[in-house]
Order: C-alpha cells, then sequence, then structure tokens
C-alpha cells in the first residue's frame, strides 16, 4: 500500500471523524483545529482529488440546502481501502514512535 502524505492522513482522519458531515469547509476547520494551521482551500481539494482517484475518498453530492438557491454540498466518506490506509498509517506512527520515551522529548510525567 502507498503510503499517505501527512495531509492526507489528517484529511482522511477528518472524514473519519466528520461522518455525513464531512464536506470541504468543515473537513478545513477539523484540519485547523487538529493542527492549528490553516489549509488553503486549493490544497484541500487537490488533496481531496487524488484521495477520490486513489480509491481513499468517496463522494457524492447531497440535496440542495432547505433555503432560497440552496446549493448542493458535495460530501465525502472514507472508502475501506480509506479506512485500510488510515489503519496502516497508524500502525507506522505507533511503530515510529515505540521506543521513544517520554522524558527523551522533555515531557514530564
Amino acid at each position: 500500500m502507498q503510503e499517505l502524505t501527512r495531509n492526507e492522513e489528517l484529511i482522511l482522519l477528518s472524514i473519519w471523524k466528520l461522518k455525513d458531515a464531512a464536506y470541504g469547509v468543515t473537513i478545513r476547520e477539523n484540519f485547523r483545529r487538529i493542527t492549528g494551521r490553516t489549509l488553503n482551500y486549493g490544497s484541500l481539494y487537490n488533496t481531496l482529488y487524488l484521495l477520490v482517484r486513489k480509491g481513499f475518498v468517496a463522494q457524492q453530492e447531497s440535496e440542495p440546502l432547505l433555503k432560497k438557491g440552496g446549493r448542493r454540498k458535495i460530501l465525502y466518506s472514507l472508502t475501506p481501502g480509506g479506512q485500510e490506509a488510515l489503519q496502516e498509517a497508524r500502525r507506522i506512527n505507533k511503530l515510529a514512535w515505540s521506543e521513544v520515551p517520554d522524558f527523551a522529548l522533555g515531557k514530564k510525567k
């Protein structure tokens, strides 16, 4: 399986956390909450496009919003391949950090 970039991992994680409310604005807000960084919309949608092409994410249109002129949202969800990619990213992160004690990085118990 191809390794995820950090942004891909965090966007997939955001989609997983948001469930049925995962669309551009909410994914971007969750990404900012996790990282403290604002992801510009170009980067977000480019990454989402790549994740769809890789088969990690599915997209579908929502029903139009009820207000006048209500637009449809593009909703995103994880595919089984996206879930596997997240599980693999988690496994790699746990393995990478497994032998680093907290005190080595200045963290106090």
